[in-house]
């Protein structure tokens, strides 16, 4: 069960509450991202695949630069890491290593200088919703993880349908917990779709002119 003060706001105290698995959604993302990039010719058989997956879409129209459809892409992307916490987190660090490698191996497909300009926009609110996404991951998985050993003390002399419902409700507050990151996750997720839907190409025309 969360121990929430008084004191504390919506944010500040999702914040506190979450701090460590912010930080490690943080590093993880990346410190990918940082492989991804410095690795690139290492990587680039298994990268480069999915690299050109992603071209292929593009082209194709799968992967429309509108807002709602670079916002359900990344959505997809997003909900994979976060309910990769039913799987005790190993899928939700796969998803965020996955991500980070792939964000940063693209940066070396084009000039750097212009993968900044272009990306830079969008690309803050993205890595941010991913991160949280990250974060409400790992906080399914304690919620599953303390769910877990109460149901290993259970007692037989007590009613086992009441003390599964007591062990549910006692962690419940896990659960609403990371469905409020998630919620949040979205929410940046959104926003990024809609400023690299309609304003990211547009500055970076912008700001090229002026080097």
């Amino acid at each position: 069960m969360l121990k929430k003060e008084k004191y504390d706001g919506f944010f500040g105290g999702l914040y506190r509450r979450n701090e460590k698995f912010l930080i490690l959604s943080t590093a993880i993302l990346l410190i990918s991202i940082f492989l991804g990039f410095a690795l690139a010719s290492v990587l680039s058989p298994i990268l480069g695949v999915m690299f050109g997956e992603f071209k292929r879409k593009a082209v194709q129209g799968q992967i429309q630069l509108t807002t709602l459809s670079i916002f359900f892409n990344n959505l997809r992307v997003s909900l994979f890491i976060y309910l990769g916490g039913l799987t005790f987190g190993i899928f939700t660090v796969l998803f965020l290593l996955t991500n980070g490698l792939f964000i940063g191996y693209a940066g070396t497909q084009f000039p750097l200088g212009d993968y900044i300009i272009f990306t830079i926009p969008h690309g803050i609110p993205e890595i941010i919703g991913i991160i949280i996404a990250g974060a409400a991951g790992f906080r399914l998985t304690s919620c599953i993880y303390h769910i877990l050993e109460g149901l290993t003390h259970m007692k037989k002399d007590i009613s086992m349908r009441n003390q599964f419902k007591y062990i549910l409700e006692l962690n419940s507050d896990e659960f609403w917990e990371s469905l409020k990151l998630m919620g949040i996750a979205v929410v940046f997720l959104l926003l990024a779709a809609f400023i690299e839907a309609n304003i990211s190409i547009t500055w970076g025309n912008y700001i090229k002119t002026l080097t």
